[in-house]
This record gives structure tokens, C-alpha cells and sequence, in this order.
């Protein structure tokens, strides 16, 4: 184990917790995904290249009596190194934090899966998946996907922590704001640019967007408060708390609010790897969602290992906040039934549909050609997750 003394002890009684757990067949407490067949077709997802390492994972949805775990485990060991980069550095975001702690747990490891994480962000990310020198990355959206698709990449989603943005607008509670109409005559701060899911926002909320201005500006979310903007484009599990932790009272308007569904915490494969390797496509997201019970359990010693991983260059408060809402968020909209990471098809077409109606993409593209369902419906026997006992 790789992880520092201060944590160590700590982690080894997670661990033994997390196995005892997964034993007692009680389940994920988390989002929960699904049990379909790998050899199955997927439902709205494109089906992979046949290959002999897809005979290994064939009855992995009958249980973990049906796989051959040392003949899976030589077929991840011949996939070679993997490489996966995060979303956003060292941040407590799921997946991030999921792989940081398979890694530290050796999870990945006990798989068979030589693994290398290291931080980054997810718009270099989709560059370096789509150019085959990373195997897996995270994407803080499937937006971010959607548009690496759309722009050439090869590369699909395969996993989606929760199907809901972590997209907000922020404005102060005795602003006299409470609904987008309201925004008419009025200033939205956004970072970058305005995404697309705030334009659908606009539009579904009967409010004409020619008739809210719309500047950028920087990142810290006091501006909130003096004259130059109204209402500023946040994310739920980070400028909220850090204005409350200032003295400042908000209020959110959810862009689900206005019937726009988006998602957070994608995992993102190359396309011709996860189509050779099946195995170990299936097998890395298993080694993830194996590390979010343990987070579930040991929230504080989670943070304690990303401080120690970052170096110095990590907001202790921040990033608790993160993980406590995005873990709330995951668990909140889980699929009924199903495993922690599992998807439908009409949550990317949803996406799909945001995009295009703002004529964001390059070129039109179908959920099979973003997304791809077999390898997380591959771990699961119905919410439980299939691990080697």
C-alpha cells in the first residue's frame, strides 16, 4: 500500500469493512447500476469487436460463481499499462476521487489492471484519450464527451456517476430573483463561456435570452455581491458553500428545474482499447465503484489522502464540501435498481439535444457513438457489485 502512516491504519479497517460488506451481499449504498449480460447488445450503446477476452467477463451478470477471476485477471495483465488522467487535478470530484483511492487500495492491482493516475484536466484529457496515450480519462460532464465526439475523437462514455449536472445559477437570496424570467434586464456572470445547458434553461423558463446580458468573469464568486452581475453560472458543490462560509446568503436555480438533464462524474474510455480489452474495460470501472463504497464509509480519511497526494495545493474546505454534495448527489438520483455508474440512453440523447439546439457541435452524433453500456452493466448482479471473494 502506497498511502501515508497516518492513514494507514485506518484505511487497512476500510478496507476490511468494505470486504465484509461487499461478502454480506448488502449492496452499493450509492447510485446503482446495471445487470445486463456483457455479451448481450446494449441497450443505446455501440457494440464493441468480438475478441477472445470477451469470453471471460460472458457470465459476469450470473454472479461471482460464473467468472473465471484468474483467467480474467492474465487477460487484464496482457492489456499492458494504463494510463487514466482525472477531471480536475487532485479535487474530490467523482470519479477523481474514486481512482485516486482504487489506487491507493490497490484495487486496481488485486484486478489484474497496471494502472497510472495522475492529474489533470478533463479537456486535455479527451485530447490525450482520442490520441490513444491515455486508456480511460474523466470528464466532468457528458457535454465534454459529446463535443470530443463530435470533433473526431474516438472515445465513449462508460460509466456516469449521477444523471444531473452539477451546473447551477447563484444569485443572492434577497435578490428578488426566483426564476429565469426574472434574469430579463439583468446581468449572469459565466467562466469561460456560457454552457448550453444554461441557454436551454433560458429558453424552457419563457425567458428571452437577447434580453439578459451576459459577460464573463473570473472566478471568485464574491462578485456575486457588488453591482456587476445579478446571478453568476456555479457549480453545486463548490461556489455556494464557499459564499456561506463568508457570511453570504444565496439562493440556486437549478437548470433541472426547466426539465434540462444533464450528468456529472463520466468516465470516459478510448474506443479501440475498450473494444480489445473488455475485460479490463469492465474491470477498471469495477476497481472504481470497489472504491466508492470504501469513500462512502470513510469520508475523512478520503480527504486526508487527496491533501496528502495534491503537495501542498489543496482547499480542505473545498473540497469536503465537494465530496459530501457530489456523494449526496449520486446517491439521490440513483437508478432504482441499478448499479452506482449505470446509464440510459435517453440521458445522452438528452445532452445530445442541448448541444445541438445550441449549435455547439461540429457534426451530429448518436448516442452509440458517445456512449457504450456493456462494461458497467457487466459488474453488477442487479445493485450489487460482482468483486472476487
Amino acid at each position: 500500500m502506497k498511502t501515508n502512516k497516518k492513514v494507514w491504519a485506518v484505511i487497512a479497517l476500510g478496507v476490511l469493512m468494505a470486504v465484509l460488506a461487499a461478502c454480506g451481499g448488502n449492496g452499493n449504498a450509492s447510485d446503482s447500476a446495471g445487470s445486463a449480460s456483457p455479451s448481450a447488445s446494449p441497450s443505446g450503446s455501440a457494440g464493441a469487436s468480438p475478441s477472445a477476452e470477451a469470453s471471460a467477463s460472458a457470465s459476469a451478470s450470473a454472479g461471482n460463481a460464473g467468472i473465471d477471476w484468474e483467467a480474467r485477471i492474465a487477460a487484464n495483465k496482457e492489456a499492458g499499462e494504463i494510463n487514466f488522467m482525472t477531471s480536475f487535478n487532485y479535487s474530490a470530484s467523482l470519479a477523481n476521487v474514486n481512482a485516486w483511492v482504487a489506487d491507493e487500495l490497490g484495487y486496481f492491482e488485486e484486478l489484474g489492471l497496471d494502472v497510472k493516475v495522475q492529474p489533470g484536466l478533463d479537456a486535455d484529457g479527451m485530447k490525450l484519450l482520442a490520441a490513444g496515450q491515455l486508456q480511460f480519462a474523466h470528464a466532468g460532464s457528458g457535454s465534454v464527451v459529446v463535443q470530443a465526439v463530435a470533433n473526431g475523437a474516438d472515445i465513449k462514455g462508460i460509466s456516469v456517476m449521477a444523471p444531473v449536472g452539477l451546473g447551477a445559477l447563484m444569485v443572492l437570496e434577497d435578490s428578488g430573483i426566483d426564476d429565469v424570467k426574472d434574469l430579463e434586464g439583468k446581468t449572469v456572470g459565466y467562466k469561460g463561456a456560457m454552457g448550453a445547458n444554461f441557454l436551454a434553461m433560458f429558453k424552457n423558463g419563457g425567458a428571452d435570452a437577447s434580453k439578459i446580458k451576459q459577460v464573463s468573469v473570473g472566478f471568485d464568486p464574491t462578485i456575486l455581491n457588488t453591482a456587476d452581475v445579478d446571478a453568476i453560472t456555479v457549480f453545486k458543490s463548490n461556489e455556494p458553500a464557499t459564499m456561506e462560509r463568508q457570511g453570504f446568503k444565496v439562493k440556486l436555480l437549478y437548470p433541472e428545474d426547466y426539465g434540462i438533464n444533464t450528468s456529472f462524474g463520466v468516465m470516459v474510455a478510448n474506443g479501440d482499447f475498450a473494444a480489445e480489452h473488455p475485460t479490463a474495460a469492465e474491470d477498471f470501472l469495477r476497481a472504481i465503484m470497489k472504491a466508492h463504497e470504501w469513500i462512502l464509509a470513510n469520508p475523512e480519511e478520503t480527504i486526508e489522502l487527496l491533501e496528502a497526494k495534491s503537495g501542498g495545493n489543496f482547499d480542505l474546505a473545498v473540497e469536503t464540501n465537494r465530496l459530501k454534495v457530489e456523494t449526496e448527489l449520486a446517491a439521490s438520483n440513483k437508478h432504482e435498481g441499478q448499479g452506482l455508474g449505470w446509464f440510459t440512453p435517453e440521458q445522452w440523447q438528452a445532452e445530445i439535444d442541448i448541444l445541438n439546439d445550441a449549435g455547439v457541435l461540429a457534426q451530429s452524433v448518436s448516442v452509440d457513438q458517445v456512449a457504450d453500456s456493456r462494461y458497467v452493466s457487466a459488474i453488477y448482479d442487479g445493485e450489487r457489485l460482482i468483486w472476487p471473494e
